[in-house]
């Protein structure tokens, strides 16, 4: 079973990315399990033990220029971060406390959505947009997330969580 958690703050425009890109996931492809939190906690060490495989959505602040996904594979040997003593923690922290606890951590990746505004709001911007877009064809078809194909792609475009009120997106665009 592949795994996606998609995290950020939906009320913080871009920051919500990896929300929204975990969220068109969820609807097209039921079949694998799907997270959606505002940040990673220790309790989602078990989901991760569970799983076969971790795919970890996220936004990242990022210039214009340049703007691209980001795709690291998620190592549990990396350094431990003071967060993961926190209430919340990075991937790493994840895999090192599923493996500690039960005994296996799944092969884990990092998707970084590239992220233009962080202003309070529920809309995405239209750069951001394009890479959730990106994001998701990715995991639709990459070999390694092959597991979450089905009868082809989600339709470009459809991230219907830009925000809730319809007229605030048409004037953002």
């Amino acid at each position: 079973m592949t795994l996606v958690i998609g995290y950020g703050n939906d009320l913080r425009s871009d920051d919500a990315a990896g929300v929204r890109a975990a969220g068109l996931l969820a609807e097209h492809h039921p079949e694998h399990r799907t997270i959606v939190v505002r940040q990673l906690t220790l309790e989602l060490a078990a989901d991760v033990a569970m799983a076969d495989r971790v795919v970890f959505l996220d936004a990242y602040p990022a210039e214009k220029d340049g703007a691209s996904l980001r795709v690291e594979r998620v190592r549990e040997d990396g350094e431990a971060h003071e967060s993961a003593l926190a209430h919340h923690c990075d991937p790493a922290s994840l895999l090192r406390l599923s493996r500690y606890l039960f005994g296996t951590a799944p092969e884990a990746w990092v998707v970084g959505i590239p992220a233009f505004s962080f202003d309070v709001g529920e809309t995405t911007s239209s750069a951001t947009s394009h890479w959730i877009d990106e994001a998701v064809g990715l995991i639709e078809g990459s070999a390694f997330f092959s597991g979450l194909r089905k009868k082809g792609k989600l339709p470009r475009g459809r991230h219907s969580g830009e925000g809730r009120n319809p007229e605030k997106r048409a004037e953002a665009e």
